[in-house]
């Protein structure tokens, strides 16, 4: 009789540092037509999960016995799935190419070499594309997982997304007409801003732009950093230092500014603050 416990064939978990906790948000996951047919027709289970997805058969063969039978009966030699994400934002949030389409590729046997077993991080490959129609396809070779499993390991991979790191710009527009004499931005950490600098707007409205230069700062989903924008001006021969805005907002990963004026593309936040 088959075994009703299932047994995992295995896992795929998907981390994004730009998420509280590094869990990835918003994507969906969906085996190509070829696994489908593969699925269906010896009833493995998929499950989604909230950090990636598994795969799961009730055989009760021994998993490599149950590959190898696979190839024999099917010719395929490894399971594929895509993915594509919810969230229009992804590839503003995301360390990819700004400035091109493409697909990202893995497969488990294209491995960042690690001293633990698990998870087995799998290696990336950009690929232009003249559509973005998914985020990134992975294949899972039989060859692979079986040498897990003979080594007494249930598979376990890891894919990593970092979070986009951006130059910070806050545009600083005095719609009050206040005098606000001399403005700079401070924090508690050790981040420093250079200006402010005198700009024009799109719109024709000047500001005064600060900005965190060559120093890049990660995007994430909640805010790590709290700047105050300070007005220095003199009353009676004194300094008088304010606080006039209190928490600068960080940034909006959808309001960006591409310099493609050097070798690698120089992606900018902008924030723009109304006092």
């Amino acid at each position: 009789m088959i075994r009703s416990s299932f047994q995992t064939i295995f896992n795929l978990e998907i981390t994004h540092t730009y998420y509280e906790n590094n869990i990835c948000k918003g994507l969906v996951y969906k085996p190509t037509k070829e696994t489908q047919t593969i699925i269906n027709k010896f009833f493995f289970k998929p499950r989604i999960t909230d950090t990636g997805f598994g795969l799961y058969t009730d055989t009760k063969r021994s998993i490599a016995f149950f590959l190898n039978y696979l190839t024999e009966v099917t010719g395929e030699t490894s399971f594929h799935f895509e993915a594509n994400t919810l969230n229009p934002q992804f590839y503003q949030i995301t360390d990819l190419p700004i400035n091109k389409i493409g697909v990202i590729i893995y497969k488990s046997n294209w491995v960042i070499p690690s001293s633990k077993a698990a998870p087995i991080v799998l290696k990336s490959n950009f690929i232009p594309t003249k559509e973005a129609n998914v985020v990134f396809k992975v294949s899972i070779e039989f060859k692979d997982i079986i040498s897990q499993f003979e080594n007494n390991i249930t598979p376990l991979y890891q894919i990593k997304f970092k979070a986009r790191a951006t130059q910070w710009n806050y545009l600083v527009m005095n719609r009050s007409r206040q005098n606000l004499g001399s403005l700079s931005i401070e924090s508690k950490s050790n981040i420093k801003f250079k200006g402010p600098v005198e700009v024009n707007l799109q719109n024709g409205e000047k500001a005064q732009r600060f900005t965190t230069d060559k120093e890049l700062l990660k995007l994430t989903e909640i805010p790590k950093y709290s700047f105050d924008l300070i007005s220095l001006t003199k009353k009676n021969g004194l300094d008088r230092t304010k606080i006039i805005f209190k928490g600068l907002p960080n940034p909006n990963p959808s309001v960006i500014e591409v310099n493609t004026n050097q070798l690698a593309p120089l992606v900018a936040s902008l924030m723009y603050v109304y006092v």
